[in-house]
């Protein structure tokens, strides 16, 4: 299968002016206040030989930054204000930077799965919940998706990718969205969460990483999964179900099955 094109982070956050207006305001008010204070001040105090109060010339110092009282005053603000917009900027740019090149990797790797098809390590489901064949919730969905991220656990860890057909055509979220007492991606994230949470137990939640991404205006959502290094159960009423992932499948053990497992690949 030819990999989409046009995939795209959902969460991306480029250099938007929005971004760089703020970062300058910002670092502009920070160099006047705290930075053009805090070397004067300690200038002041070196200068003292060490024994005057610091403190009171610190005080000092921001009450002359933010008198204006004379040009030369003015100009220093000016300076350390362009000082704390430049700093300001570039911490900004590194971040933003960072989480482009961070975002690449991820693009990437979206790319490489929906190539490859699902296997042993890789499963693509069409909706969280929503039944596209009945047009309405099933819950019996939302099993299906915890029994595959406890396989994933149980295993060697995987990715899951909802808003996928089998084929890896994108199919979106919307219709999933729409379920949820908070639609969108903040409520889906919330709702994968609580279904690890509730169906496989709250310590086992940091081992599944969510991240949206978008193709064509198309929500898909990946979760990466860890492998555990306890038996992850699945609860179901009153039993505790064991999974792990065969193939491209997600498949159950009986208890001999699971006891032996967890002995050759738990401990």
């Amino acid at each position: 299968m030819k990999p989409p094109n046009g995939i795209h982070n959902q969460k991306r956050g480029g250099l938007n002016r929005q971004g760089l207006l703020i970062a300058i305001v910002l670092g502009f008010a920070v160099g006047i206040i705290i930075i053009q204070p805090l070397g004067i001040s300690l200038f002041q105090y070196d200068q003292s030989g060490d024994t005057g109060n610091w403190w009171y010339l610190f005080k000092n110092a921001v009450g002359q930054a933010l008198g204006f009282g004379d040009v030369d005053q003015i100009l220093k603000n000016i300076l350390f204000g362009i000082m704390g917009s430049s700093l300001a900027l570039m911490f900004y740019t590194r971040k933003t930077i960072f989480q482009l090149n961070r975002e690449k990797v991820g693009i990437t790797l979206i790319r490489e799965l929906l190539d490859k098809g699902e296997n042993h390590e890789v499963e693509f489901k069409s909706t969280l919940r929503w039944d596209l064949r009945q047009g309405k919730v099933n819950k019996a969905l939302e099993m299906v998706v915890a029994k595959t991220i406890a396989g994933f656990m149980n295993t060697e860890g995987g990715h899951l990718i909802i808003g996928v057909d089998d084929e890896g055509r994108i199919l979106g979220l919307e219709q999933d969205y729409g379920t949820l007492k908070k639609p969108g991606k903040d409520g889906f994230e919330q709702y994968i969460m609580q279904l690890v949470s509730f169906n496989l137990g709250t310590h086992f939640c940091p081992l599944a990483k969510v991240t949206f991404y978008q193709f064509e205006e198309k929500d898909i959502c990946y979760v990466r999964v860890y492998k555990s290094q306890k038996p992850v159960y699945l609860n179901l009423g009153d039993r505790s179900h064991f999974f792990i992932r065969t193939g491209n499948g997600t498949r159950e053990l009986d208890m001999p099955e699971a006891l032996d497992y967890m002995e050759t690949h738990l401990n």
